[in-house]
């Protein structure tokens, strides 16, 4: 996996740390020299930067910053050997310079010198510890060096220091998965015959939605161990995904005489006696899915609409109110409730439930969810929902 360079949309301060009236006409013109290389860098004219910058050295010699400002327009201009000598120049007169380590260590990561990148790098996050370019850097030049255990425990960090960074979190995403691919690939070359490839591969094409190759992968993993825990389930899960629902009961049935306490069997037996309108069934096994797993939002959203199909509107609310609880950013619990309120009269409720579905569905929109469908029962429930200006079905979503 080739490191990737991450930039920073700042530059390192470069102030002489002076007063007017106290600075000399070699400090005033210096600061001029500063000013016209920092103006020149904001334009893109990295050569009269590096010009402006070079000139306030020869004034200043003894100023780190402006090494470091000389360091970054050489960076930006991609000459990162004269980049490195400059960021050196500048944390030889002043080691905690926190651009000039960051900027360092990614120079070094572009000339692919990842072993030197390493301490620069960690001195940035001893600095600071929210640079999310430092991580990165830090994390790619670990991975290139063969180090991909240190290389995920210093994204695991940044992940825990900047939780809601999309990049760190694209970053730690994309190295679990490759580490799944070569786990995957180590196991099709010791094992290829084994029920676990198969499975692996049947989970792959489902999560690709090719799912006539999702089922043949997952009865060959079931001729060679028929007894596998959750490999009835997978087979059904793709039947149920697939509309094949009277193929889907028999094999969750079978995974609950293998594990009775199979949670997502039990829900999805009782989501499928749900659509057909079959209430007797259904009920036991959603009743029995929420007490195995009182957080299952999806089995307390069946009962709602369960109970709804069969006018008892009280028992819908509470239901759902619970399954409203546990997602709040779920539309169709909202949208259901409405309809619900809508009957007991409690129009205000009805209202107010009817608006957050608007919205939830509206935002919905603005934004893609990755697949999780490798993830056991998980991310089945991402089906349209009904349209509220259309006559209520609760069996549509699924």
């Amino acid at each position: 996996m080739r490191a990737k360079v991450f930039f920073l949309g700042c530059l390192i301060a470069s102030i002489l740390p002076l007063s007017s009236a106290a600075q000399t006409n070699r400090e005033v013109e210096a600061e001029k020299d500063i000013q016209a290389g920092k103006q020149a860098q904001v334009q893109g004219d990295y050569a009269q930067a590096v010009a402006s910058y070079q000139a306030a050295i020869k004034l200043m010699p003894e100023v780190a910053e402006l090494y470091g400002n000389l360091g970054i327009a050489y960076y930006l201009q991609k000459d990162y050997d004269k980049a490195i000598a400059a960021f050196q120049q500048a944390l030889k007169r002043k080691p905690a310079l926190e651009g000039a380590n960051l900027y360092l260590g990614m120079a070094y990561v572009r000339t692919a010198r990842f072993a030197d990148s390493i301490k620069p790098l960690q001195k940035a996050l001893s600095i600071n510890p929210k640079i999310r370019e430092a991580y990165l850097n830090l994390s790619g030049s670990y991975n290139e060096m063969g180090n991909v255990e240190e290389g995920l425990q210093v994204l695991q960090r940044a992940a825990k220091v900047l939780p809601n960074d999309e990049e760190v979190l694209y970053a730690l995403g994309t190295l679990y998965y490759d580490l799944m691919m070569k786990a995957y690939a180590k196991m099709a070359d010791v094992a290829p015959n084994s029920y676990r490839y198969e499975e692996i591969l049947g989970r792959s094409y489902q999560e690709r939605e090719e799912f006539s190759n999702a089922v043949i992968a997952y009865k060959d993993a079931l001729k060679v161990n028929p007894q596998a825990p959750g490999l009835h389930y997978d087979l059904g899960d793709v039947y149920w995904l697939s509309g094949r629902y009277d193929d889907a009961i028999p094999e969750f049935e079978a995974e609950l005489q293998i594990d009775p306490e199979d949670c997502m069997s039990i829900w999805k037996l009782g989501n499928i006696y749900l659509h057909n309108h079959q209430y007797d069934k259904a009920l036991p096994y959603l009743q029995r899915a929420v007490q195995i797993r009182p957080r299952l939002g999806l089995a307390y959203r069946d009962l709602g609409k369960l109970y709804m199909q069969t006018n008892d509107y009280q028992s819908a609310a509470k239901a759902l109110e619970k399954a409203e609880s546990i997602e709040p950013n779920e539309s169709q619990p909202h949208y259901l409730l409405s309809i619900t309120y809508r009957h007991l009269g409690n129009a205000e409720e009805a209202k107010a439930e009817m608006e957050e579905f608007q919205k939830l569905r509206n935002a919905s929109t603005e934004r893609r969810r990755p697949s999780d469908a490798l993830l056991k029962g998980a991310g089945n429930d991402l089906k349209p929902v009904q349209d509220p200006d259309e006559p209520i079905d609760t069996d549509k979503a699924q």
